[in-house]
């Protein structure tokens, strides 16, 4: 660059009654910062897990799922409900033969008195009686058990449905007590959280009611100069300081945010190298502190910020 130009000096102070509040606010800020508070970790559960109801209900579920929990009588019901019990009662058969020599002894005795004993009407009424009484007794055990055929698969149906229904309440419940008790360890981890980041709350009160303060005042001047090459003075301030004005940059462009600040790339007046970092007109507003004015322009201290200026 070549021949003399115009450049704009801006200065911008607060006024004289606004500045100890900046002052109380770098200070405020060492102190938290020294005593530890914000960024820490919480060491408190943040998941609730299973409560007692919750368990008891999916485990009486599995349960009810495998069965009844007396095998004996599940089994007993399987074998109705399946049809294997369907005539096949021991005791109906020793009943239905001592009704038959009943019959039989009753029949004999009356052939007997009447001196018909062994004719061939006795053979036939005793033929045809214990015919009858045989076909009566096995219709009607076959009709009961037919019927508690039924009435065993009609409850094993029943049972599993409700014992299903009742521990899928039991679980629903547990439910409702999971979700509260894990609503509970969310509120407590928020207020912990509040509580632990309360000083830099507060401090970030202080700092925007010094900048509400200070409004736009300062002083504006225009110089005549030769055209400045930003590269010369990148150093000038030292290690600690880095020319950041925005006025010294060209091609700037948003990037990214980190801890809380924007981060924008660019070139120096006068270079055509690029450089990522921070622009010091928005870090006076949030860490004035971190901020210095030499000789017009801004510089920051990338230290305050826990960043650093990078090549691109």
């Amino acid at each position: 660059m070549g021949g003399k130009s115009s450049t704009q000096k801006t200065e911008n102070k607060p006024p004289k009654w606004a500045t100890p509040l900046f002052q109380e606010s770098a200070s405020e800020a060492q102190r938290i910062y020294d005593s530890g508070a914000g960024g820490n970790v919480y060491q408190g559960q943040t998941v609730a897990g299973l409560g007692g109801t919750t368990k008891s209900g999916i485990s009486g579920i599995r349960s009810a799922a495998a069965g009844f929990n007396d095998p004996d009588v599940k089994n007993n019901l399987t074998d109705w409900a399946s049809g294997n019990n369907v005539m096949s009662n021991p005791h109906f058969n020793e009943a239905l033969q001592g009704q038959l020599d009943d019959t039989a002894a009753q029949v004999q005795s009356q052939f007997s008195g009447a001196g018909r004993y062994g004719s061939g009407a006795n053979t036939g009424v005793l033929a045809n009686k214990l015919g009858n009484i045989r076909a009566g007794a096995l219709s009607n055990q076959y009709n009961q058990d037919v019927g508690n055929m039924f009435t065993a698969g009609n409850a094993l149906t029943n049972w599993n449905q409700a014992n299903l229904g009742a521990q899928g309440a039991v679980t629903e419940a547990g439910q409702i007590e999971d979700q509260n008790k894990q609503a509970q360890l969310t509120a407590d981890f928020t207020k912990w959280q509040s509580k632990d980041m309360q000083p830099w709350t507060r401090l970030g009160l202080l700092q925007s009611a010094a900048a509400g303060s200070a409004g736009n005042y300062g002083t504006n001047t225009q110089t005549q100069t030769q055209p400045f090459n930003a590269m010369q003075g990148i150093g000038a301030l030292g290690s600690m300081f880095t020319k950041s004005d925005a006025r010294l940059k060209a091609g700037i462009k948003p990037i990214g945010v980190k801890n809380g600040h924007t981060i924008y790339e660019w070139r120096y007046v006068g270079s055509s190298m690029r450089f990522r970092g921070v622009m010091a007109q928005d870090v006076i507003d949030i860490n004035p502190s971190a901020v210095i004015s030499q000789n017009g322009y801004y510089a920051v201290d990338y230290s305050r910020l826990g960043l650093e200026m990078e090549a691109a």
